[in-house]
């Protein structure tokens, strides 16, 4: 179960809460939530320039895997180059 989202409040109603960690990318804010207990993270990815709180619920979440740190760099780097030819 992701860490993000109020759907499963009701399947569980005394849900565990993390600390999250919000990361502003443009108009997206990604979320990381830490589970300490299975040493597992999950991230949402939000609307962040939403005018309203209730559009501000995760477009997508999903458990931060591995990969994902060299893939995020890879990224960054693209959007650097992308920069410096403007």
């Amino acid at each position: 179960m992701s860490s993000h989202g109020g759907r499963s409040k009701g399947r569980h109603p005394n849900p565990t809460t993390f600390a999250r960690e919000a990361f502003q990318v443009g108009h997206i804010t990604v979320e990381i939530a830490e589970n300490p207990k299975v040493g597992s993270a999950t991230y949402a990815l939000i609307a962040g320039m939403a005018p309203d709180a209730k559009y501000r619920k995760p477009l997508f979440t999903g458990h931060c895997a591995p990969e994902m740190g060299q893939q995020l760099r890879d990224l960054a780097k693209r959007f650097d180059e992308i920069k410096d030819k403007q």
